[in-house]
């Protein structure tokens, strides 16, 4: 019996019996072409875009009517690849220039722009690679006459194994006789994972070269809980997996009824229970859990779909198709992030030493007040279909804050002159994710109409640790006495001027932090759409009273080791007083 390690991706257990999914690339020979067969090659490129979409097409339309239209969409993503302008004129442009056949040119113009998503640090986007990969194998396909299937289908219920899935793998495998999945790559924002979610099965995923030589037909067990994945598992181990499944059932069939009921404590003390949104796929996700809102909106997805700037008008499409999914409930936009380590070379920024202490957030934004207004104008003409604040990242200092309320003033004005429908008056507030904003969260209160502390961040600047670097990851303690004295100063000072202060980052989406977070006054959370049942869950069986003095108990502990140590032991108590 082998154990390995990865990201729990979608909760839940499973054993059976591997199914093990690989595919051979397809790699065009690249032949050249005189001047007077290019219309012929640009020819065969349109056919084959056009076998490939219906092909997507078909998959779409299957998968909606398996899984529903959450998962249809994501694949219907694909479509959008297919006639981005971006994907046309490079691949058209190569065979032009290059005077090459239309794959090896479709090839060489994908692999361009899939350099450039790897090239980004922020996980999500990196992992939009696997689409564009996916699309690129799809048209190389639809050029040959024979187009055979990429690989068997499981003939009995199976977990599946692989090095990582594309969406057309996911959705031409559909729900039959998958139990589970295990991916040596992705994350919790692959498409493996989303779909895994929305399936119901267990998947762990980042396992790496862990299960290279996991073989076929062999029988595994799958923890997507904690991340654990084992091969060939002994007896016990499959009876133990299977008292596990039914206790999963059972408790997820009681959490699905909270999806409507108020998130607020025994002796009536309200959290609000926001989602973190990345993508648009995740709305529907996020509303199926009882989300009340969007508490964070990262809009930099938009940004790195294109090789240039999104322009006013396609960004108000976007964000006001977002808005209209949310049913009146308040989403709250993060002006764009971005900095040195993670953007395209044609947003104008450069590689640095160290991106996360050197151009990015307000800053970035403020140097590029162009690119900056056109967002917020963006944003102001969307929040006319409902009920959007906006808030900016990255704020060290009061300075900061007052350009951007002028920028945001300027963008406004300029909207009222040009008699474009628009809504002027919304709420402006911060991400608390510096040590400089913790400390002047007096200061910057009066100024903003709420604060939402970024809990990824502040961790890793208070820490002074990348959290991206091995080496020091173990000292990313969400129970550091700073980390919660600054979340309690912040809290505080907000509280003080009158505005509401919110939590967004992982923190907030651990179940083992809910009374914590609870305790320390917040008054909104926004977390993974998948943690919102099960932190809403704890919110309502803990007084708030009781919560403060968990929160006060923590305040006090002098070690991150010892607070860990401590709350483990509350957790314990507090499940073995619920189940007597």
């Amino acid at each position: 019996m082998k154990k390995a390690h990865g990201i729990a991706a979608s909760p839940g257990f499973a054993c059976g019996p591997l199914h093990r999914i690989g595919r051979r690339a397809l790699v065009p020979d690249r032949v050249p072409i005189t001047q007077a067969e290019i219309p012929e090659q640009i020819q065969r490129f349109r056919l084959a875009v056009e076998r490939a979409k219906g092909q997507i097409q078909d998959l779409v339309d299957r998968i909606r009517s398996e899984l529903g239209d959450e998962e249809a969409r994501i694949l219907a993503a694909q479509l959008l690849i297919l006639e981005d302008e971006m994907v046309w004129d490079a691949t058209l442009a190569v065979i032009r220039l290059e005077r090459i056949n239309a794959e090896a040119a479709f090839a060489r113009a994908v692999g361009d722009i899939a350099a450039r998503f790897l090239e980004l640090e922020d996980e999500t986007f990196r992992e939009r690679v696997n689409d564009l990969q996916d699309v690129e194998q799809r048209v190389l396909r639809a050029f040959l006459d024979d187009v055979p299937l990429p690989f068997e289908l499981p003939t009995e219920p199976s977990i599946i194994i692989a090095n990582n899935l594309t969406p057309s793998d996911t959705a031409l495998l559909g729900g039959r006789n998958v139990i589970g999945f295990l991916m040596a790559e992705g994350g919790n924002t692959s498409h493996v994972a989303i779909l895994a979610r929305s399936l119901g099965v267990p998947a762990v995923v980042g396992l790496k070269g862990r299960i290279r030589r996991w073989r076929q037909g062999r029988k595994a067990a799958v923890n997507g809980t904690e991340g654990v994945a084992i091969y060939k598992p002994d007896p016990e181990t499959e009876r133990s997996f299977g008292r596990l499944r039914i206790e999963a059932k059972v408790a997820n069939e009681k959490l699905a009824g909270l999806r409507d009921k108020e998130s607020i404590t025994p002796d009536g003390h309200r959290l609000k229970l926001m989602a973190n949104i990345e993508l648009p796929v995740e709305l529907d996700e996020a509303l199926a859990r009882g989300a009340e809102g969007v508490g964070l909106l990262r809009t930099e997805y938009l940004f790195f779909q294109h090789q240039t700037i999104p322009s006013e008008d396609e960004q108000t499409v976007v964000y006001s198709d977002m808005v209209r999914r949310m049913g009146g409930r308040p989403v709250v936009f993060r002006t764009l992030d971005v900095g040195g380590d993670k953007v395209s070379d044609y947003l104008g920024a450069k590689r640095e030493y160290n991106p996360f202490l050197g151009w990015r957030g307000i800053r970035f934004s403020l140097a590029n007040r162009s690119l900056f207004k056109t967002q917020i104008k963006a944003i102001c003409r969307a929040a006319v279909h409902g009920r959007v604040k906006i808030m900016f990242p990255m704020i060290t200092g009061l300075e900061e804050l007052q350009q951007a309320r002028e920028v945001f003033a300027e963008a406004v004005a300029e909207l009222v002159a040009a008699g474009v429908p628009h809504r002027g008056n919304l709420d402006l507030g911060i991400m608390i994710e510096t040590p400089s904003a913790v400390l002047a969260a007096d200061l910057l209160a009066p100024h903003c109409d709420f604060f939402s502390i970024g809990s990824n961040d502040l961790i890793q600047y208070t820490l002074a640790m990348d959290r991206g670097n091995a080496r020091v990851s173990y000292l990313y303690q969400p129970l550091h006495p700073a980390v919660l004295r600054a979340i309690q100063r912040t809290v505080d000072a907000g509280h003080e001027a009158g505005i509401w202060v919110g939590l967004c980052g992982e923190m907030g989406s651990e179940t083992r932090l809910a009374e914590t977070l609870l305790g320390l006054g917040l008054d909104e959370i926004s977390l993974h759409g998948a943690a919102i049942p099960k932190v809403k869950q704890v919110v309502r069986w803990t007084p708030y009273t009781e919560a403060r003095k968990v929160a006060a108990a923590l305040l006090a502990m002098g070690t991150a080791e010892e607070a860990n140590i401590w709350l483990a032991d509350y957790i314990d108590r507090r499940k073995e007083e619920r189940e007597s």
